[in-house]
C-alpha cells in the first residue's frame, strides 16, 4: 500500500513538468515586422467619382496600383494548439505620390498614409521547427492623401486572407520569413483587390 501511495506521489509530482515539455504554444504572442501594399492608390475616392476640386480646378484622377511601405504588428491569443484569435494593425506609406488628372493631363502630387485594422481567426499547423499557418481577417481600413492644398481621407471595410510560416528560433522567439495577405477593401461603393506581404520577429 506505501509503494502504490509513493508511486502516486510521484507521478502527481511529475505530471506538471510532463504537460509543460507537451505545450508547444503560448497562450500569447506578438509579431512586428516590415509590410509592402501593393494597393490601389484610392483615386476614385479623393477626387469624388471626378467631381472633386484641386487647386481649384475639377479633376478626374487615374486610378492605378502603386506600392507602399511601412510596418505590420499584431497580437495573437491562442484559444488551442491550433487555433488563434488574431488582432493585426498595419500602417504603410508613401510620399510624393503621383495622381494624374484625366481631364487636364496634369499631375498632382500627395504623402499617402494608408492603416489597416483588422481581427479574425487563426489557424496554425504546428511542428517542431515551423509553423504555418492562415487566417481570415475583418475590419476597416483608412486612407489619407495629402495634396498641396488640402488633405483627405476616407474609411472603409476591409478584410484579409492569406497566410505564412513562422520559422522557430528559440523558446520565445520565431522568425516570420513570410506572410502574404489578400487584401480587399471597399471605399466609395466599389473593390479594391490589394496585396500585402510581410515578414518580420514573433515574440511569444
Amino acid at each position: 500500500m506505501t509503494r502504490i501511495f509513493l508511486l502516486l506521489l510521484i507521478a502527481l509530482m511529475c505530471a506538471p513538468a510532463a504537460f509543460a515539455q507537451n505545450k508547444d504554444y503560448s497562450f500569447y504572442e506578438f509579431y512586428v515586422g516590415y509590410a509592402h501594399e501593393r494597393a490601389n492608390n484610392n483615386a476614385d475616392t479623393f477626387d469624388n467619382n471626378g467631381l472633386a476640386k484641386i487647386n481649384g480646378a475639377t479633376v478626374d484622377l487615374a486610378s492605378k496600383r502603386t506600392g507602399y511601405n511601412g510596418f505590420e504588428a499584431e497580437f495573437n491569443q491562442n484559444v488551442t494548439r491550433h487555433i488563434g484569435i488574431v488582432t493585426s494593425f498595419s500602417g504603410t506609406y508613401k510620399n510624393n505620390e503621383a495622381y494624374v488628372d484625366n481631364n487636364s493631363g496634369k499631375t498632382y502630387r500627395a504623402n499617402v498614409q494608408r492603416y489597416d485594422l483588422l481581427a479574425g481567426p487563426r489557424y496554425n499547423w504546428r511542428t517542431a521547427g515551423v509553423t504555418p499557418f492562415v487566417h481570415g481577417l475583418f475590419g476597416i481600413s483608412h486612407v489619407r492623401a495629402a495634396f498641396d492644398d488640402q488633405t483627405r481621407s476616407a474609411t472603409a471595410f476591409a478584410m484579409a486572407f492569406g497566410g505564412g510560416l513562422d520559422v522557430h528560433a528559440g523558446e520565445h522567439l520565431d522568425v516570420r520569413v513570410i506572410q502574404v495577405d489578400y487584401l480587399p477593401t471597399f471605399f466609395n461603393g466599389k473593390r479594391q483587390d490589394n496585396i500585402r506581404a510581410s515578414a518580420g520577429i514573433k515574440i511569444k
